[in-house]
């Protein structure tokens, strides 16, 4: 199943006012159109206002690179844990039946 998806390019440090505490460390992420291999909730959020699924998702080698090899993220050789948001799936029949029926877990790679 493809899907837009959320990966890091790197990262962004902004300064704040003098006196108002450290730097604000940003993560960027980068959206391409991935495989998604596995669908779950995110277990933390109770209600949130951005519908958001964790995802495992394939990460073609050009997108590799801009990832760190050493963050956890990375649950197998070239598969990545990221987030997958209903704005940007709209038009996915699969995403809409996960996030509507009351499944923890949606495992999508026998689609693939």
């Amino acid at each position: 199943m493809r899907m837009w998806v959320h990966i890091p390019a790197g990262m962004s440090s902004t300064p704040r006012k003098r006196g108002m505490g450290a730097m604000i460390v940003t993560e960027i992420t980068r959206k391409i159109d991935a495989t998604v291999f596995r669908l779950a909730r995110i277990p933390t959020v109770k209600r949130q206002l951005v519908a958001a699924v964790e995802a495992d998702v394939f990460i073609p080698e050009m997108y590799r690179a801009q990832i760190a090899k050493s963050d956890p993220r990375w649950v197998a050789p070239g598969v990545f844990r990221t987030k997958v948001y209903w704005v940007d799936n709209q038009k996915s029949r699969v995403l809409g039946q996960f996030l509507a029926g009351g499944a923890h877990v949606l495992d999508l790679s026998d689609e693939v």
